[in-house]
């Protein structure tokens, strides 16, 4: 199968639909030829300069790639679109990933902008042979906002790595990373956006018992958004010959905080590995990736009760209201005293991972992918 994909984000995009796309390249570039032939289409005039790159963010692999607008002269069998959409279209049978349809849940208020976030969506629907999605949730919003045939939406959960134990995913760290202004930490993982609900985690962290609120430090991972400032700071430093890093948290209203901003994933890896729980209180989510690494790392996972998340992490989790401050501070209260509790969790959360891989994604999307270049041909 002769696969083209629009790669336009592949460099920049380090959210969860980044890691996503590129985990999926990396897994269909392995695999041999006569399986599926991956060509990158790019929106620049000068492929060969991002070549390296591209090459280097899908670990090495010897990338195949040409401008977007050659894309007729390749004759692909299929086109895959892997972010939230299609925002350019061809003549050859297209399969769109639609992650989550946010745009319409909570469309904005301005017009044009509402035109803008919602065209690659309506794209799609019009477009797509097919459409993939990451859960049952989302899909079941695709169909009612998209108004799109329930069979056009195909199911496939996103992975992890393999999920190790808490001690074997230490051991692959250079080193620990240090503290400095915390004893232990809490980690957020994701943008600062109104649906992520940051402001309800700050506020719980506020509302810890005194013992724990004055040494637990709030650890925000992900590209911030308008009101949030940088706090603390990741500093470099070398342990034992080793490198590694120290978490400088900053005092905020009586809680410790470092706003990392966006981070590669060996760092980002490193945060999971060392922090004490994982608090998710997003209201809405085509999936929740953050709940998945964090089980895979066996980091205690506090989730809001919404969208798709008890989808994805079904008994792994502590959940509470979303929106619930209180809530949110007793779970993360009680994961962080009941060892009992938290040593349940980190083992349910690692056999949860255990069942979504990045494999096993790969697999099922190359499946509907060859569904659908069968069915163009007969």
């Amino acid at each position: 199968m002769r696969l083209a994909v629009d790669a336009a984000n592949l460099l920049h995009d380090r959210r969860g639909i980044g890691r996503y796309a590129r985990a999926l390249l990396r897994d269909f570039y392995r695999r041999p030829d006569d399986e599926v032939q991956v060509t990158l289409l790019v929106p620049h005039a000068w492929p060969r300069l991002v070549r390296a790159r591209l090459s280097k963010a899908l670990g090495g692999m010897p990338v195949v790639l040409h401008r977007r607008r050659d894309v007729t002269q390749l004759h692909p069998d299929l086109v895959w679109y892997p972010w939230n959409g299609m925002t350019w279209v061809t003549p050859f049978p297209s399969v769109a990933t639609v992650h989550d349809v946010w745009p319409f849940a909570a469309p904005a208020e301005d017009l044009r902008k509402r035109r803008n976030e919602q065209l690659p969506f309506r794209t799609t629907a019009a477009r797509a042979a097919a459409i993939i999605t990451d859960s049952a949730f989302s899909r079941a919003e695709i169909v009612k906002h998209l108004d799109v045939r329930p069979e056009l939406v195909r199911v496939v959960h996103l992975g992890t790595e393999s999920a190790f134990p808490r001690e074997d995913k230490r051991s692959k760290l250079q080193a620990p990373l240090l503290l400095d202004g915390a004893s232990r930490y809490v980690l957020f993982v994701g943008e600062s956006e109104p649906r992520k609900d940051l402001a309800t985690l700050q506020a719980a962290m506020l509302q810890l018992p005194d013992a724990l609120r004055m040494t637990t430090g709030l650890v925000i991972a992900g590209r911030p958004g308008p009101g949030l400032a940088a706090r603390g700071r990741l500093r470099a430093t070398r342990r034992e010959g080793k490198a590694t890093h120290v978490l400088c948290f900053e005092r905020v209203a009586s809680v410790p905080t470092l706003v990392t901003g966006e981070v590669g994933d060996p760092m980002l890896q490193a945060l999971y590995a060392g922090a004490s729980a994982l608090a998710f209180p997003s209201r809405y989510e085509g999936f929740g990736l953050p709940v998945l690494e964090a089980m895979a790392h066996g980091i205690p996972v506090v989730a809001a009760d919404a969208a798709s998340v008890p989808e994805v992490a079904e008994d792994a989790a502590l959940y509470f209201a979303p929106g619930d401050a209180g809530g949110l501070a007793g779970a993360l209260a009680r994961v962080m005293t009941d060892v009992g509790l938290a040593a349940q969790l980190r083992a349910a959360g690692i056999a949860r991972a255990a069942q979504m891989s990045w494999d096993l994604c790969a697999d099922q999307t190359l499946r509907i992918f060859r569904e659908v270049v069968d069915k163009g041909r007969k």
